[in-house]
């Protein structure tokens, strides 16, 4: 079993990895496999996010907008994904107020949607014997 520091942690180093491998290397093969790893860091974090919400769930329900759920959630990381790949691969300095608006705004969708909701941690349950458990 992983520690509880690690555990929690682990989405935000698989994204910081695929972004460290894709800036580290400019070949398209070296970006993929940077943009899976932080693709399935942000699919963890949105999964955990989703599990720990304690907000009302009708509210949750009431999101009757344009996009699917999946892409909904995953849109701060697309957006910011994206800016970093136009950074990388593109040569066109006119690209690159483009790519910094992604960016910000991206950051500012995940930091909006860490805010909005109300994360409780589960809580490690006592390791009794078992004839005392119900």
């Amino acid at each position: 079993m992983l520690p509880s520091k690690l555990y929690e942690a682990l989405p935000y180093v698989y994204v910081a990895t695929g972004i460290g491998i894709m800036l580290s290397s400019p070949l398209l093969f070296a970006t993929a496999a940077g943009s899976l790893l932080a693709l399935a860091g942000a699919v963890v974090w949105v999964l955990r996010s989703e599990n720990r919400r304690s907000d009302i769930r009708n509210a949750r329900q009431k999101y009757g907008g344009v996009l699917p759920y999946w892409c909904y959630e995953l849109l701060p990381f697309s957006y910011s994904m994206l800016a970093l790949l136009l950074f990388i691969h593109s040569d066109n300095l006119y690209l690159y107020p483009f790519a910094m608006i992604l960016l910000v705004l991206g950051v500012q969708l995940w930091m909006l949607r860490r805010s909005y909701r109300k994360h409780q941690r589960p809580v490690m349950a006592l390791n009794r014997p078992l004839r005392q458990r119900h």
